[in-house]
């Protein structure tokens, strides 16, 4: 079995996306060859990890590599961000940018990679399935909005403060920190299928990429 690592950007992604992925994962049998790291990197914001050639990308990546029997790398970060390096953000272009840096530290041939953008937040995936949460009852007891449903259009495009959005919908606020996995983990997956989002297509490809790496031992960078 080989380790995939997750490099996430805040506290509330660090209990969050290891869920997301472990569902996915489990949905597209990847168990039997690939073992999930259960302490991801916190990295920050996409503007910090591309600072200084990257350095703070490669220091992160090298320190990863130290675990033991690292088959792949997983970057999920939030999509919100205007500008990267002075230049107006698009998540393809920065994401291929992430990828090159990369294989400066061995990807590609030593392990693989892949760097996914949630556009416009993490929040906006748990929105795009906001009507199979409707009425549903929180660890803690708070309930969802029994008529909550998500608006109409691109949810990759607006809600742009998708946290702010939850946080009405939600008894007691929004706080990613205490909120975000336990969302994850109720979701109905198909209902943010339905939506069409790209990012999370993106997601979704990103792993499927991953496995086949880990499990025909072929490194590979995604996007290329």
């Amino acid at each position: 079995m080989r380790r995939l690592i997750l490099f996430v950007e805040g506290e509330g992604e660090a209990e969050a996306v290891p869920t997301l992925i472990k569902r996915l994962l489990t949905e597209k049998g990847g168990w039997p060859y690939i073992l999930l790291d259960d302490s991801p990197f916190r990295v920050g914001s996409v503007d910090r990890l591309v600072k200084e050639d990257f350095r703070h990308w490669k220091r992160f990546l090298g320190a990863s590599l130290k675990r033991p029997n690292v088959g792949g790398v997983l970057l999920v970060l939030d999509g919100d961000i205007e500008k990267v390096g002075g230049k107006k953000f698009c998540a393809a272009e920065v994401a291929k940018s992430l990828t090159g840096a990369a294989m400066h530290v061995g990807a590609g041939k030593k392990f693989s990679v892949a760097v996914v953008f949630a556009r416009q937040e993490y929040e906006s995936w748990l929105i795009a399935g906001i009507a199979s949460l409707a009425g549903r009852v929180l660890p803690d007891g708070r309930l969802v909005q029994s008529n909550a449903t998500a608006p109409e259009g691109d949810l990759e495009a607006s809600p742009r403060d998708a946290k702010g959005w939850l946080g009405t919908i939600l008894e007691g606020g929004y706080k990613p920190t205490r909120d975000q996995a336990a969302l994850t983990r109720l979701v109905n997956l198909e209902a943010i299928r339905a939506r069409q989002l790209r990012s999370f297509r993106r997601l979704e490809s990103a792993i499927s990429s991953l496995l086949e790496a880990i499990h025909c031992n072929r490194p590979t960078v995604s996007p290329s």
